[in-house]
């Protein structure tokens, strides 16, 4: 099933210390530490599905700049189970985002648009959770280093 969502059927909120992730009618809580984990995994994830669609290094780049867009294109598949598991991978193109039962897979721009969304709603969630640490957060993908170099530059 592919569902075109409008900006308001896709959102990261805030209640407190918890960060929000509503897609169409499904809803998903997650602790400030987990969103910021959340939009790592999905901005390296947008970077390789942008690289694998042929985007040059400068539009990869302009990704994290970008305006929201008022719609999504969504794939969207729904299955009843817990809401607190979470993962994020790469399918060529596009980048699936799982919460639950739920499964949302997004290209690139819009996968970095919500990475941006769960980072914002974890520094906000961070701040009233009263949190004040610092924390480096490092992440990457491995690769073979020949598939690497036939992907576009």
């Amino acid at each position: 099933m592919s569902d075109l969502l409008k900006r308001e059927g896709v959102s990261v909120d805030v209640e407190n210390d918890a960060v929000v992730f509503r897609v169409a009618s499904h809803n998903a809580r997650f602790s400030y530490s987990q969103a910021f984990d959340i939009s790592q995994r999905l901005r390296l994830c947008a970077g390789v599905a942008a690289r694998n669609a042929g985007m040059s290094r400068e539009d990869r780049s302009g990704l994290k700049r970008q305006e929201a867009p008022e719609h999504l294109a969504a794939d969207v598949r729904v299955d009843d189970t817990d809401s607190t598991k979470w993962d994020a991978w790469i399918q060529g193109e596009l980048v699936a985002f799982q919460f639950g039962g739920m499964v949302a897979k997004w290209e690139a721009p819009a996968a970095m648009t919500i990475a941006s969304w769960f980072r914002e709603g974890g520094r906000q969630a961070k701040h009233s959770a009263g949190d004040r640490f610092k924390t480096l957060r490092i992440a990457g993908i491995l690769t073979d280093a020949n598939l690497n170099a036939s992907l576009p530059k």
